[in-house]
């Protein structure tokens, strides 16, 4: 099983609002991710901290962060393929329902102009399905 599996999970679904925490070793993966995302797609720390993915889902600013988190976990493959069977054979047993639960909801997601609206809209869905659990990373 992968660590970027487990780690993107928990990336999509679980920090702010959420009642589950990361074990130390998956937080250092996260960290490293997001440093290289925002490292790569130019956002700022204000940036990200000022995500209000309630009120404005859509935000240009993150639009490609996101992409960045889904395809650096394999999440989505660089044709912009979300693989639900890739997450669903390598989740973490101890989050696999949650996370089955909320891709159930998320299979059909408006594909966007371009690859960074699709994962936003795939990220919305995510946090649409399971708002309690929700973070990014």
């Amino acid at each position: 099983m992968s660590s970027r599996s487990i780690i993107f999970f928990f990336c999509l679904i679980t920090l702010a609002y959420s009642k589950l925490q990361l074990p130390p070793d998956l937080q250092e993966y996260a960290d490293e991710l997001h440093d290289l995302c925002i490292k790569r797609t130019g956002i700022t720390e204000d940036d990200h901290i000022a995500y209000d993915i309630a009120n404005n889902p859509h935000d240009e600013k993150l639009q490609c962060y996101i992409k960045c988190l889904l395809m650096e976990a394999n999440w989505m493959d660089k044709d912009g393929v979300i693989q639900y069977d890739w997450i669903e054979e390598n989740i973490h047993e101890g989050v696999k329902d949650i996370v089955l639960a909320a891709l159930r909801k998320c299979k059909n997601i408006n594909e966007g102009a371009n690859l960074c609206e699709k994962s936003s809209h795939f990220n919305a869905c995510m946090y649409d399905a399971d708002k309690e659990n929700w973070f990014l990373v």
